[in-house]
């Protein structure tokens, strides 16, 4: 190690160091030292200044693509579904089944439906979870609304409208769905943005960097102050016009916004910034504002409607702590004062101030191609503001490890809470004991159909029929532990705290038994038995080294499996101990007597919901 990485050295300002460092410069010294140190420093701030604003950009591109593509995607497949005749228009009760099933699939959509030639429009909505079927524009409108779909073979984005119900500002896509030829529907998916704005604060670390969207030139889309969700009055809002994209834009404009900077660097006069290296399809200017010299770059997205999408940053050039080239011009006037120092000594410092910037850049680069694992950490510097880059860099790469580190546990461990307390404990859950409500359900006549269709398809009916059951329970804050063959093994209450366990539970159960009446999994009919018991259980992860397994053990747990398979005595879809119907207060349950269960001394007492009756 050499005997300058030996010393110690108090971390001083950038100012201090130019200020005595060329201090004893003659000035054939300083101008040959601020030539060649300018020139190699200016080099390397239009790299940075280009990597900043290409990471941000390219952060706000996947955010908006993020969000909007996938719904795209979702579009063209549902106009599949529908022109190949796998779902039918007129069958109004199966294409609710469809469109839920789809909005499922999509939590960025906030509803989807279609709009029909007589002017009803069918449709599901997220937030209310409810079906919908009304007319909310007049005859006249819905035949241009055709009109202008006639010739449309694709998607089209609509501009953005107030959507009265959700009290939001939305963009939708609409795709024409046609049947031997014939406009029959319009398939309109529904996209809230409000969300953007949070979204965006995340593109950048530099505190003096500012992420935006707008919508055209003139109207505010997504900005860090913009995080409210509601962006414009309701006066404003009732005068967008959802069929011809005419009318008031329900966004802010900017002029009117709180950010002023904004306002000048967008329409204000503003000139080509010099201090970045161009990038392609983006572009970047400067100007002072507040007396502060701003660098903003815009960049324009076409493809999701007629009025591009405009993604943009601006950096205030002269606070930002990562910008030591601003700082560094400024002290050339300095260095042309004092003339105080050697040319080799101010060739030396000028080296080891870029050295740092040089690796911060290169450092960059390795993370943009994804070689975290290996990255070293950034050495400390001297100079206080490089220093304080080298730190947040560091931590920055530590995020991202522990991002991935994230991912290995789900590998391990698939309830989403119980990743999450892994992550609190370092990777290492502790087993808890608690009072948790255990569901076991199975299939009725398993074993029969397994002999009728044999193994490959039993497989496929099995991963269907579980994935819509672990939806169901998931939605009741339940977290599946065991498949046991046909079986499933659920927990409430634990890792999931709910001081209403045995209710969700219930309802759990309940919602499965309609689910399983209303639809069929490959082809078949599936019947399932549910059993349910509440008591006291041990949570926590057994198995070997590298390959775990989180479930719950005790008398709970196996009184649970009995109930369930006391439903075949009694006749019954869902059957509940009395452990669990003293807890559950707002659903109504019926005593069907009790049971002797071996291994208790104390006969079980047996419930079954008032409006389930069992056959014995």
């Amino acid at each position: 190690m050499s005997f300058w990485r030996k010393i110690t050295f108090p971390r001083q300002p950038i100012q201090s160091v130019l200020f005595f460092g060329f201090g004893g410069l003659t000035l054939l010294a300083v101008t040959v030292v601020l030539y060649l140190g300018l020139k190699y420093t200016t080099n390397i701030t239009k790299d940075y200044h280009h990597l900043m604003i290409e990471s941000a950009l390219d952060n706000l591109t996947s955010e908006v693509e993020g969000l909007l593509l996938p719904v795209e995607s979702q579009a063209l497949w549902v106009k599949d579904q529908v022109e190949g005749r796998h779902v039918n228009l007129d069958d109004y009760k199966s294409l609710e089944v469809f469109l839920r099933g789809v909005l499922a699939g999509t939590p960025n959509v906030t509803g989807l439906g279609f709009q029909y030639p007589d002017g009803v429009s069918r449709y599901v909505i997220r937030e209310k979870s409810q079906w919908v079927e009304r007319s909310f524009i007049s005859t006249e409108e819905n035949r241009l609304f055709f009109e202008n779909m006639q010739n449309v073979q694709t998607n089209v984005w609509s501009r953005f409208f107030w959507d009265e119900e959700d009290q939001q500002t939305l963009v939708d896509v609409r795709t024409p769905i046609r049947i031997d030829g014939e406009l029959k529907a319009i398939l309109f998916i529904g996209v809230t943005v409000a969300d953007l704005s949070k979204s965006i604060l995340m593109t950048s670390t530099d505190r003096f960097l500012t992420p935006f969207i707008l919508y055209g030139r003139d109207h505010l889309l997504a900005h860090p102050l913009l995080t409210s969700g509601s962006t414009v009055t309701q006066d404003l809002a009732s005068q967008a016009d959802w069929i011809h994209g005419k009318g008031e834009i329900p966004l802010p404009k900017i002029r009117d916004f709180q950010d002023a900077k904004l306002d000048q660097l967008i329409n204000g006069p503003v000139i080509k910034a010099g201090l970045v290296t161009p990038i392609e399809g983006v572009a970047v200017n400067r100007a002072r504002v507040n007396d502060d010299l701003h660098i903003v770059a815009t960049q324009e997205l076409t493809r999701f409607g007629k009025t591009p999408w405009v993604l943009g940053v601006y950096i205030n050039a002269e606070k930002s702590d990562r910008t030591q080239a601003m700082q560094l011009f400024e002290m050339a006037g300095a260095g042309l004062v004092v003339l105080l120092v050697s040319v080799a000594l101010s060739l030396k410092v000028g080296k080891k101030m870029a050295r740092p910037i040089v690796r911060l850049a290169d450092a960059a680069r390795t993370v943009r191609r994804g070689g975290v694992e290996d990255l070293p950490a950034l050495p400390r510097s001297r100079l206080r503001e490089l220093d304080q880059a080298a730190l947040a860099f560091n931590e920055m790469v530590e995020g991202l490890r522990e991002r991935d580190m994230i991912r290995e546990v789900f590998g391990r461990y698939v309830p989403e809470s119980v990743a999450s307390s892994l992550m609190q404990e370092n990777g290492v859950l502790q087993p808890i004991a608690t009072q948790a409500t255990i569901l076991f359900s199975d299939i009725e006549g398993f074993t029969q159909l397994t002999e009728q269709v044999g193994p490959e398809k039993i497989v496929s009916i099995l991963n269907e029929y579980f994935s819509a059951v672990v939806e169901v329970l998931e939605k009741h804050d339940g977290v599946v532990t065991q498949f046991q063959g046909d079986a499933v093994l659920a927990t409430f209450n634990v890792p999931i705290q709910s001081f209403d366990h045995a209710e969700k539970a219930l309802r759990a159960a309940l919602e499965i038994k309609g689910m399983l009446e209303k639809r069929t999994f490959d082809g078949i009919v599936l019947k399932s038995r549910i059993g349910l018991n509440s008591g006291n259980v041990v949570a926590g992860a057994v198995g070997a080294e590298g390959r775990l397994n989180y479930t719950v053990h005790g008398d709970a747990v196996n009184l649970a499996a009995r109930v369930e398979n006391l439903n075949k005595h009694f006749g019954t879809d869902i059957l509940i101990s009395g452990n669990t119907a003293q807890h559950v207060q707002r659903i109504e349950l019926k005593s069907i007597g009790t049971t002797e269960v071996r291994g208790l001394s104390v006969p079980v007492k047996l419930y079954i919901p008032k409006n389930v009756t069992c056959d014995s």
